[in-house]
């Protein structure tokens, strides 16, 4: 039965609406009677030159491993990839978001994940560390048995977390890192800045309280930054509860002033049992 908005639990949702998954974890969420709110923290669009990741994609079979390192660089890498994946590079994925929309964006091109080998961290440990320890066994099987020389191909949305990167770098692999999209913040103009208002303030049918879907650290930082272009205190947030993906979204979101933050991960079963949870 759809939520009824008066009573439903209901949840602020703050990712980018960029992907068919995300349609359909909402539809579940609707359907388990969550009232839904879209209030993306986090823009995403191309990068300001395509050509370096074009190019790198272009030579995609002399690599070793590729890491698209978030559902965003899985859609926008295989939107610029111009030729079918190939067997000799495998893929690591940050988690299971990752590997559901890159199994998904390869079906709709007409290619079979099955084909590929495919490494991606557990839900419970999503993200880099996560993913190197599964990577482990891919190394030792690697054509010049080891990391040393291998050739490893970030893509990414700009600067970020270096962990990956330079622990691959540590064991010998040769990392080339390339953009293939870019974030950008919501930009503090009347009409964003008054729907952060009726946000918090939950007029129309949301209860006082909801509770923010928090997946990025950098989304946590864009709202702390919206919330001052607003004038607003940040204890206006503690009142509102916030789900953390991981560990270090919900210190940020501790620090910014919730009053309460449980962590999930980004499934729908994950992110019920918390929202029930007492």
């Amino acid at each position: 039965m759809p939520a009824d908005p008066l009573s439903a639990p209901s949840l602020i949702l703050t990712h980018p609406q960029d992907d068919a998954r995300d349609d359909a974890r909402s539809l579940a969420l609707h359907r388990a009677g969550v009232a839904l709110l879209h209030f993306p923290l986090i823009r995403i669009l191309p990068p300001r030159d395509a050509a370096p990741a074009a190019q790198a994609l272009a030579a995609l079979a002399d690599f070793d491993l590729a890491v698209p390192v978030s559902p965003a660089a899985v859609r926008a890498t295989l939107s610029m990839l111009r030729a079918p994946w190939p067997k000799t590079c495998a893929v690591g994925l940050v988690g299971p978001g990752s590997r559901a929309a890159f199994e998904q964006a390869l079906r709709l091109r007409g290619e079979s994940p099955e084909a590929l080998r495919i490494v991606a961290a557990p839900a419970a440990a999503a993200d880099s560390e996560g993913l190197w320890l599964a990577l482990q066994g891919l190394g030792a099987s690697l054509p010049r048995h080891g990391w040393a020389n291998a050739r490893v191909l970030l893509l990414r949305g700009g600067p970020g977390r270096n962990w990956l990167a330079d622990t691959l770098t540590a064991a010998g692999a040769r990392v080339c890192r390339v953009s293939v999209y870019r974030r950008k913040a919501p930009a503090p103009d009347a009409a964003t800045l008054d729907r952060l208002r009726n946000v918090l303030a939950h007029s129309g049918n949301f209860a006082p309280g909801a509770t923010w879907l928090l997946t990025a650290s950098e989304g946590v930082r864009n709202l702390q930054n919206l919330l001052a272009s607003a004038g607003l205190q940040a204890s206006v947030l503690a009142q509102h509860r916030a789900l953390a993906t991981h560990a270090r979204i919900a210190v940020s979101a501790r620090d910014i002033g919730f009053g309460r933050v449980d962590l999930c991960t980004p499934d729908t079963a994950s992110i019920l049992q918390a929202l029930h949870g007492s």
